[in-house]
């Protein structure tokens, strides 16, 4: 079995076993990073490892997101990604098989009850973060608004026509719906992108940066092109900065 060779790796496959939708997981990446800040400016020490925090944003995630999960449904494929019972007889518990009841399930339970805890209090109870996820549906229809207009409208179709003809059900399902969506739930783990700058500019940012990988450039006046898009929301400085800084991550 392949083995997660650090938390965001780890993250990112609890997310895909618990079939977890992309908004949850950048709302996890958005807690771990608000988190982590909290840390920076902290005198105390930290009172989770990765892991457990990891575990603990993608549970409180998953109910922000309306995507709830059972502490039972995260613990048991955690613990089994980060032990892999390669000796079976060994005397040490956590090294076995996790079982439901055991003493080991609820020594692990009440540490990620504890965790979660320690993580509100950080997050000010604040549950519901803006996500870039929420203003590109929006962005992309107006980036492409011009040509869409000479298209079919196959909105208008009956369901069953657009089923047989094999249209998507919405431009976020197209090609670069789904590379503006990818590219926007990893810029959630930049620690730069989540802490320092609006969910709308890094939603711009992760268009842009899909829009020109593809060959499209805006047309005109590049500042013009940031406030048609964001309806004004967006700084063209703001936009930069989120473009240099998206290029790594």
């Amino acid at each position: 079995m392949a083995i997660p060779q650090n938390s965001i790796a780890f993250t990112d496959v609890m997310a895909d076993l618990l079939r977890l939708p992309d908004e949850t997981l950048s709302m996890t990446y958005m807690f771990i990073n608000k988190y982590t800040r909290f840390q920076n400016s902290s005198t105390s020490p930290d009172p989770l490892d990765a892991y457990t925090l990891a575990l603990a944003c993608l549970s409180l995630a998953s109910k922000s997101t309306e995507s709830p999960r059972r502490m039972r449904e995260i613990i048991l494929p955690a613990h089994r990604l980060l032990h892999q019972y390669n000796d079976a007889s060994g005397t040490e518990s956590i090294n076995k098989p996790l079982t439901v009841p055991s003493q080991t399930y609820n020594t692990l339970r009440a540490t990620l009850v504890q965790a979660e805890l320690i993580l509100l209090r950080v997050l000010g109870f604040e549950l519901r973060l803006p996500l870039p996820l929420d203003y590109l549906p929006r962005y992309l229809e107006r980036a492409m608004e011009d040509a869409a207009k000479a298209c079919e409208d196959y909105d208008s179709w009956p369901k069953e026509e657009q089923e047989e003809y094999g249209v998507v059900k919405s431009i976020m399902e197209t090609g670069i719906g789904r590379a503006c969506r990818a590219t926007a739930v990893n810029v959630c783990k930049s620690y730069q992108l989540a802490n320092l700058f609006p969910a709308r500019a890094v939603a711009l940012g992760s268009l842009y940066t899909v829009m020109k990988a593809r060959g499209f450039e805006p047309l005109g006046d590049k500042q013009r092109w940031v406030q048609v898009i964001s309806g004004r929301k967006v700084d063209a400085e703001d936009l930069e900065e989120v473009i240099e800084a998206i290029q790594p991550a």
